[in-house]
C-alpha cells in the first residue's frame, strides 16, 4: 500500500528499449500475459470519484484500488494511492463484488514484460491496439531513466489504458467499445510463444 507513481510513453517497437534497458543495467523480471477486469457499480459510483477496483490475473491473481491522492504530481507523471495484495480464488471475490453491486464495466489483455532498472519497474506492455511502455518508481527518477531510454518527458502519457484505448477508436472513426482484448487467433499465438520461452 502506498503511493503509485509512473507514466506512459507510446512506442513503435520494443526492441530499441530492450537494448537501452540492457546497457543500462536493466534486468528482466517476466514476461506474462494478463487478463484484467474492470468493476464498478451501475450507476458508475467508483469512476465518478476516480477510484480503480480492479482483478488481474497472471501468475497470480490480484485485487487492486487506486484512489486519487491530494498531492500534485509533476508534469508527465500520474500519482495514485495503490493498495494491492493477492487472492487465492478470484472467481470468488469477483462473485462476492457482484453481491455488493460491483461488476464487470471492462475487460482488456496485455503481454507485460517487467524489467528492473535502478529504483524503477520499466513495463512493456503490448496490447491489442498498440506498444507503450511505462516507468513506475520515485518521481526523481523516472525523467532520467526515461532519457536514458531514448524517451522524452514531453512525450509522456498519464491518461489509462482505458483512455488511450478510446482516443485510438476515435482516431480511426471507429464506434465506441469499452473492453480491449486480443482476436482469438492473436491470443492464441501470444500465449503459444509465452509458453515456448525459456
Amino acid at each position: 500500500m502506498g503511493d503509485e507513481i509512473e507514466t506512459k510513453f507510446a512506442v513503435k517497437s520494443f526492441e530499441p528499449v530492450r537494448a537501452a534497458l540492457a546497457a543500462a543495467g536493466g534486468l528482466l523480471l517476466s514476461r506474462r500475459f494478463e487478463e484484467n477486469v474492470v468493476l464498478d457499480d451501475a450507476a458508475g459510483s467508483l469512476r465518478a470519484r476516480d477510484v480503480l477496483l480492479r482483478l488481474r490475473r497472471d501468475a497470480a491473481c490480484k485485487v487492486t484500488v487506486k484512489t486519487p491522492v491530494e498531492a500534485p504530481g509533476r508534469p508527465g507523471l500520474k500519482v495514485r494511492r495503490e493498495i494491492e495484495t493477492e487472492v487465492a480464488d478470484p472467481a470468488a471475490l469477483e462473485a462476492a463484488f457482484g453481491v455488493l453491486g460491483y461488476l464487470p464495466f471492462l475487460r482488456y489483455e496485455k503481454v507485460r514484460e517487467t524489467w528492473q532498472a535502478g529504483a524503477c519497474l520499466v513495463c512493456l506492455d503490448e496490447l491489442p491496439f498498440g506498444l507503450y511502455l511505462e516507468i513506475e518508481g520515485p518521481a526523481e527518477a523516472i525523467g532520467p531513466l526515461a532519457g536514458r531510454l531514448g524517451l522524452s518527458m514531453e512525450q509522456a502519457l498519464t491518461e489509462t489504458y482505458h483512455e488511450l484505448h478510446q482516443q485510438y477508436r476515435r482516431r480511426r472513426n471507429l464506434p465506441p467499445e469499452t473492453s480491449f482484448v486480443f482476436a482469438p487467433d492473436a491470443r492464441r499465438r501470444l500465449l503459444a510463444e509465452l509458453a515456448a520461452a525459456p
